[in-house]
């Protein structure tokens, strides 16, 4: 019986200039010749959970099932947290105990479950878990062995939640943050369509409303109070019109048209945005 070819996708926040991830797929193509590994991004930006939670949640469901995600956004390495395996529906996904699988298990329908692998592997180094703990551990998995072979069962009421803000309402807006700025800076909310899209009818008006928070080196810091438009597509806008849509990744977005709403407003990742309704969608 052949062995099955399992798909290892990568998510980290090391970049391509180091020799960080190069290091991580040597593991791999010692200890896994036969997988496939494929790079979701290693683009997060330096300790931004939140942002690669969100990566995550968008784009696990692209993947065949069997597929091991290795997730390494990792601030707390060589720390105490534990090392997570999520076993979920007939997916795999290994990332630090600091609310990296937030998004994806609260969302998913597929039966779970948790384990604790951070025993399973001593890493060399205790700076560099990526190469010496996850990927080794991602081999183990692509090898066959199962995820009770690897660690204890976790209580899913143990895990780490993330600790960023969650969307409300009040006083009749809705107060969000920024996930993602993607490189055309459309600015991803921490709305998800599904949820929130009915409040901002298409062809409504709303104003958009920012405070002073961290910037994060998108433009400068500070008030501002702008009109937008909500739309189905970016072409609905006037050049440099303010718009708010449903992104391709499922979540709300605000963007301009063929320029960049994160410089614009001057918002980065995890600035609060306040999006101000219509008295009659309230």
């Amino acid at each position: 019986m052949d062995h099955p070819i399992f798909t290892i996708v990568l998510l980290t926040d090391f970049g391509l200039a180091d020799p960080y991830v190069g290091q991580m797929k040597g593991v791999l193509a010692n200890s896994a010749p036969r997988a496939r590994v494929v790079d979701l991004s290693h683009g997060v930006e330096p300790y931004r959970v939140a942002q690669a939670a969100f990566f995550l949640r968008a784009s696990a469901g692209y993947f065949p099932p069997g597929s091991i995600f290795v997730c390494v956004v990792d601030p707390g390495v060589g720390s105490e947290r534990k090392v997570v395996l999520a076993h979920c529906g007939q997916s795999f996904f290994l990332a630090p105990d600091n609310g990296l699988l937030s998004l994806l298990l609260s969302n998913t329908t597929e039966d779970t479950r948790l384990f604790d692998v951070s025993p399973a592997v001593a890493p060399a180094s205790a700076t560099f878990h990526g190469r010496d703990l996850f990927a080794p551990l991602a081999a183990r998995l692509a090898a066959g062995e199962m995820p009770q072979d690897l660690g204890r069962e976790l209580d899913p009421t143990a895990l780490v939640r993330g600790s960023w803000a969650e969307p409300r309402t009040e006083d009749g807006s809705i107060v969000a943050s920024v996930l993602h700025a993607d490189r055309f800076g459309n600015l991803v909310l921490n709305l998800p369509a599904a949820s929130w899209s009915p409040r901002l009818p298409v062809g409504g008006q709303i104003r958009v409303q920012s405070g002073a928070g961290r910037s994060m080196g998108f433009g400068k810091p500070g008030p501002s109070r702008h009109a937008a438009r909500v739309v189905t597509h970016y072409a609905e806008l006037a050049p440099n019109e303010l718009g708010i849509l449903v992104g391709s990744q499922g979540y709300m977005e605000l963007a301009l048209n063929q320029a960049s709403a994160a410089k614009n407003l001057g918002l980065g990742l995890e600035a609060e945005v306040t999006l101000e309704l219509p008295a009659g969608s309230r």
